[in-house]
């Protein structure tokens, strides 16, 4: 079996990787220019799809790079490929941990400080509606809640201690520093996360911040997490325990197989690997990841996330979790003749 085209439909954003046989790769939420498709096409063009990792390398090393997101929806569709080729869902093809993952709700309130301090959003959020999100997430039966606020730390403790109280003292709550703390205050508000029992303090300091993360995580008992963009970043971050886990996504580090790198280095050592948001693939990719590692912890979602028409069946929330479906790959159900009907540009190579 040989990959004979690559076809990427835009503005609908499909990259399709066409075998000899008939089978095809897919990954949804991927923009690319013709250039790029065309540069990758002597890669690919030929090559026997279950060649994977020798594909990542070259396309890892081709020079200049590739933007992590054409790298990502390429690798995205050839682990969809090849576990289509291997008959078994993904999840299964990477290793299978379980075929139901919990779901964290993602806040979408957005909370800023205002003139008398008073916590207030930037699009009308407000501090009660944090609260109330997390009170929410936790009644409609999501597995955990994470989210930030642009506050001054005064308001944000209090938030902190609002939000615990609202979700009550065994639903697992995470604080987004979003990497925008100073040192000593991410050490006290770790400390006031001690205290309300949060499952972990979210990016209290920037990712290339190794001295800053490393004091902070020494300081407090909350474990801290840190973005990571790279299995070497990841096993950086280990090395020199700058936060206790990583975050990372398909996206961003470049594919399926980067995150999969990522996670088992952040394994070695005791860590969870969280990915970030559904991410793309409308929340495909980043659902059997979780369904494959036994220390990504939860899938984040929003419960707002909105697929494409042409994906026939997108990710649910049941119950607090995702059910992976149980076609091989990554189990989308494209509708080919949709996707074809709202394309406007069509770049095959």
């Amino acid at each position: 079996m040989q990959i004979t085209r690559i076809t990427l439909h835009q503005p609908v954003r499909l990259l399709r990787l066409v075998t000899d046989e008939g089978l095809e790769g897919h990954c949804t939420g991927i923009t690319a220019s013709s250039a790029g498709v065309e540069r990758v096409a002597p890669t690919l063009l030929g090559t026997n799809p279950l060649d994977r990792e020798r594909t990542w390398w070259v396309l890892r090393d081709l020079d200049e790079g590739l933007p992590s997101a054409l790298r990502a929806g390429i690798d995205v569709a050839l682990w969809d490929l090849s576990a289509k080729i291997a008959g078994r869902p993904l999840f299964r093809h990477l290793g299978g941990f379980r075929d139901r993952v919990p779901v964290c709700r993602v806040g979408t309130a957005e909370g800023t400080t205002g003139a008398a301090g008073a916590s207030t959003g930037a699009a009308g959020a407000s501090g009660p509606e944090i609260v109330k999100e997390a009170k929410d997430a936790q009644r409609a039966g999501f597995k955990a809640y994470r989210f930030g606020a642009m506050a001054d730390e005064h308001t944000l403790v209090h938030l902190m201690r609002e939000v615990r109280v609202a979700a009550g003292p065994d639903f697992p709550l995470i604080f987004d520093g979003r990497a925008r703390c100073e040192v000593d205050e991410s050490i006290r508000i770790g400390k006031a996360l001690d205290e309300e029992d949060y499952f972990y303090f979210d990016r209290p300091r920037p990712s290339n911040d190794h001295t800053g993360g490393k004091q902070v995580a020494g300081e407090i008992d909350t474990p801290t997490s840190v973005e990571v963009s790279s299995p070497i970043e990841a096993s950086r971050v280990m090395t020199v325990q700058s936060a206790d886990q990583i975050r990372t996504s398909v996206q961003s580090a470049g594919g399926i197989t980067d995150v999969l790198k990522a996670a088992r280095c952040a394994e070695a050592f005791g860590a969870y690997c969280h990915l970030d948001g559904a991410g793309i693939c409308d929340g495909f990719a980043h659902a059997h990841l979780a369904g494959a590692l036994r220390n990504t912890p939860f899938l984040e979602m929003s419960g707002q996330e909105v697929a494409p028409p042409f994906v026939l069946n997108p990710v649910q929330i049941e119950d607090g979790f995702v059910h992976l479906p149980d076609s091989p790959g990554l189990g989308m159900e494209i509708d080919l003749e949709t996707a074809g009907d709202m394309t406007s540009e069509l770049i095959e190579a």
